[in-house]
């Protein structure tokens, strides 16, 4: 396995990131933010339409759990709408959308997941936002998405709060082939926004261990004499050979990790992505290294 610090490679390759994103300009990347908060606005309604208090409690979670999701929806609703103002005229319009949910745990479990891909998709567009302002909202609702993701995987999935000190951040191609197959039919009058896609990875089992090995669904065209599944977790990269549609996973991983089949060991771009990008977790437990109750922080009185 080899391992790359993402951070370092997106300060030494600015001018090539910025032609990659040379399509996109700041309403375009508004209009990509919209359309991801519509499928994200869409599964949290969805699913509490879906299932009542009662679905809950039955599926052992406390009253409080679809409680705090319903705020979660009024935030995405919230998101929805101002950048639907925002935008005006040129707001693409909700679609139809399609989510593998049939009941109360697979519905969290994909709340986490979409809410998490909507932080790493607000701060991957930061970086490309030409001083109008919307730096400022991407980043916030990036921020707010985060939150939703962490209280989900602890508070609720009993899991991790968080996936390590950074978050990772994804380009407009990544995020949305991540969350595409849940999209059906859409407005014709919708902007044409350009999306360069990929085929659909497939990525299985989807909670490795270290060392341990996945296997890799994907068709590929023999254009490289070898392909490498690249790891993205935090600003860190990792790289997999793949061979006989198998990989092997590297160690170091936490909680959400994004994963896609690269042609070369570089950050995944759109020069060296063969595919979408899919999701695997990594869940880990709490721990301290001091448990000394002389040396703990004291309660204040």
């Amino acid at each position: 396995m080899f391992r790359k610090a993402i951070l370092l490679a997106l300060v030494g390759a600015a001018t090539t990131l910025g032609q990659a994103l040379s399509g996109w300009d700041d309403t375009s990347l508004t209009q990509y933010l919209l359309t991801l908060q519509h499928v994200e606005n869409a599964l949290f309604s969805q699913g509490l339409d879906t299932f009542a208090d009662t679905d809950f409690t039955d599926a052992g979670y406390p009253t409080w759990v679809r409680n705090r999701i319903s705020q979660i929806a009024d935030h995405e609703a919230a998101h929805v709408s101002d950048m639907t103002d925002a935008l005006g005229s040129d707001a693409p319009a909700p679609c139809t959308y399609n989510f593998p949910i049939t009941d109360v745990d697979s519905f969290i479990d994909l709340a986490q997941q979409v809410t998490t891909i909507q932080a790493s998709a607000g701060i991957g567009a930061v970086g490309f936002i030409n001083g109008t302002g919307l730096e400022i909202y991407a980043a916030s609702i990036a921020a707010a998405e985060s939150r939703h993701a962490g209280w989900l995987t602890s508070a609720v999935e009993k899991r991790q709060p968080w996936e390590g000190p950074w978050e990772t951040p994804l380009s407009p191609n990544e995020a949305y082939s991540l969350l595409v197959d849940y999209i059906g039919d859409c407005p014709d009058t919708n902007p044409d926004l350009p999306f360069k896609t990929y085929p659909a990875l497939t990525v299985y089992p989807g909670y490795p261990t270290a060392d341990g090995t996945v296997y890799v669904s994907l068709t590929l065209k023999a254009a490289a004499s070898t392909f490498y599944l690249a790891w993205l977790d935090g600003l860190t990269v990792q790289y997999s050979p793949i061979v006989n549609g198998q990989a092997t996973v590297p160690e170091g991983l936490d909680g959400t990790v994004y994963v896609a089949v690269v042609s070369t060991q570089a950050p995944p771009s759109d020069s060296n992505l063969v595919s979408g990008l899919a999701v695997v977790q990594f869940p880990f437990d709490s721990w301290a290294t001091d448990t000394n109750p002389s040396t703990a922080p004291k309660k204040a009185t």
